[in-house]
């Protein structure tokens, strides 16, 4: 029974190595737009720059951020 166990074992790292690379970026992800919008607040942008900053920073990381979580709830139906 224990050399099951020990079979899994890579198999469980991996998928705790996939969980936690998905929840740091989407961590990362809403604390970089927060501190975009914190930012702007302190620097007392307009709401059309506010905007366009939100615009950028969320085109440049929804990319990645949708093929993380896709990958992760493909990997964890299977």
């Amino acid at each position: 029974m224990a050399g099951l166990e020990t079979d899994n074992a890579p198999e469980i790292r991996k998928e705790t190595t996939r969980t936690f690379i998905a929840q740091l970026y989407v961590w990362a992800f809403f604390i970089v737009i927060g501190l975009v919008l914190i930012g702007g607040l302190v620097s007392g942008f307009t709401v059309d720059e506010h905007k366009d900053m939100l615009i950028t920073v969320s085109g440049v990381l929804s990319g990645p951020l949708g093929f993380i979580v896709g990958y992760y709830f493909k990997a964890s139906r299977e």
